[in-house]
């Protein structure tokens, strides 16, 4: 509640510092709009942290999480801050060069650093003022409760975890009937030990009446909470949600499945490839139209179908790098290829032919960063030999992508380089987040700079 009012604070005078720095500079803004901004401020920054749920506060707390929507919150009261001067004022202007809004930010920047920075001292320090703490403990020893154990010694600031209870104990159970007598004999003694909540985490085969130690918990005024353990149904890290009452496993963790993911990285791939087209493409592609045209015959833009998300197939273009209908298509450039035009070498080494597909990302069918998108013949070559190589195309493909920037780029001679480069789009798959698009789109300017040996 503390840092909910803070927060609220810090917003509003850094409102104020922004009208103070706006009136010295003369903004012609009618008197109504700016006595308005403070009101608005509080409106759009209650929107942003009731949103993204800021300020819940559960028996478990994500410090990792809270840092998330801390940043998510601000940046989207920011933006929305600014769209409501540019729809009421539309002074494009001020975005840019105005003293007040410059000094307005870096205070809130500053707060929120700071803040943030203190709350972790504060948060660390929390359980010692608390008299009697709420305490959890886990029983069932196996992998899963210990990768649960983890999880609650990690998200533990509010709470007291006492660990696994019976992580000593050699016992295995053989029937129902066995299991039962032991839970029924452990919830007694968590209850004697003051436990106020305890997870139980079995195989799926001894849980046969929930209901029964349900009431046995709740006559001990103890919640009771059951975890299926399916370690030994599969030895791969899985992912679980649940679906109104029914529980689903999944074989991974997907971002992208989020409509809200999916809009943040379909806004960020519209703004990048529009900035690119208007302010690159506009003189690059003459120029280098000119230079192609000149060396060889042909068209400027080369086309080729590839494969896309949930394998639908497009046409993706880039700059013609090859003199035309001189070898197989369908084979992979290799270094010192014949095919190859002397402005076609220059712009394969610096990934200036692959600029064109900035319209594949405008049209819809490509993203700025993701899994580089294959030909017809080698997505369906490389499925026959690479189990989890389909998984690649969960997503739209990219321009540039992690395997690109962690050089895995270029040919791939043998089935092991495709399923390093797999592995690593997979990876992306699993953890994508828009800090990391913007960081590959860096990490792609400076091996471009550097110079790729893999780039042929």
């Amino acid at each position: 509640m503390c840092c909910a009012v803070v927060d609220m604070i810090a917003m509003v005078f850094g409102t104020m510092l922004f009208l103070n720095f706006a009136i010295e500079e003369n903004l012609r803004w009618n008197a109504l709009f700016l006595n308005k901004m403070i009101p608005i401020t509080i409106l759009i920054w209650l929107f942003s942290v009731t949103y993204f749920q800021l300020y819940r506060v559960d028996v478990l707390f994500s410090l990792d999480e809270f840092f998330r929507n801390s940043w998510r919150a601000f940046f989207t009261q920011r933006i929305l801050w600014h769209i409501y001067i540019f729809v009421f004022q539309d002074d494009v202007l001020y975005f840019f060069g105005s003293k007040a809004n410059l000094i307005q930010l870096s205070f809130l920047l500053s707060y929120f650093l700071i803040s943030r920075i203190l709350f972790t001292l504060v948060i660390g320090k929390i359980k010692g003022w608390v008299f009697k703490q709420y305490t959890v403990a886990i029983w069932g020893f196996n992998k899963t409760s210990i990768e649960l154990a983890s999880h609650l010694e990690n998200n533990s600031f509010f709470i007291n975890f006492v660990g696994i209870l019976n992580e000593n104990s050699s016992a295995e159970y053989t029937s129902n009937e066995d299991f039962s007598i032991a839970l029924c004999e452990a919830i007694h003694n968590a209850s004697e030990e003051d436990i106020n909540e305890l997870y139980i985490v079995s195989k799926p085969d001894f849980i046969s009446d929930l209901n029964y130690f349900f009431e046995l918990g709740d006559k001990r005024c103890m919640r009771l909470k059951f975890v299926p353990d399916f370690s030994s149904i599969s030895k791969k890290h899985f992912n679980s949600s649940h679906l109104n009452n029914f529980h689903v496993i999944k074989p991974r963790f997907e971002p992208l499945q989020n409509a809200y993911n999916r809009l943040i990285k379909r806004i960020f791939d519209l703004v990048f490839s529009i900035m690119v087209i208007v302010f690159i493409l506009s003189w690059l592609y003459p120029l280098l139209a000119f230079l192609i045209k000149k060396q060889s015959k042909g068209p400027v833009l080369f086309k080729q179908m590839r494969t896309g998300k949930k394998n639908q197939q497009f046409w993706c273009y880039k700059f013609r790098s090859m003199y035309v209908n001189v070898g197989d298509e369908s084979q992979q450039a290799q270094k010192g290829d014949s095919r190859i035009t002397p402005i076609g070498k220059f712009i394969r080494r610096t990934s200036l032919d692959e600029m064109p597909q900035f319209f594949n990302v405008l049209i819809g069918n490509m993203s700025v960063v993701g899994p580089r998108p294959h030909m017809i013949k080698h997505t369906s070559d490389y499925n026959g030999h690479i189990n989890n190589f389909m998984v690649r195309h969960f997503v739209k493909p990219g321009i540039t992508g992690l395997a690109q920037v962690t050089g895995l780029r270029g040919e791939t001679k043998k089935v092991s380089d495709m399923k390093r480069r797999v592995t690593t789009d997979i990876d992306y798959v699993q953890h994508w987040s828009l800090i990391k698009d913007i960081k590959i789109c860096f990490l792609t300017i400076i091996v471009t700079l550097k110079g790729d040996k893999n780039a042929f």
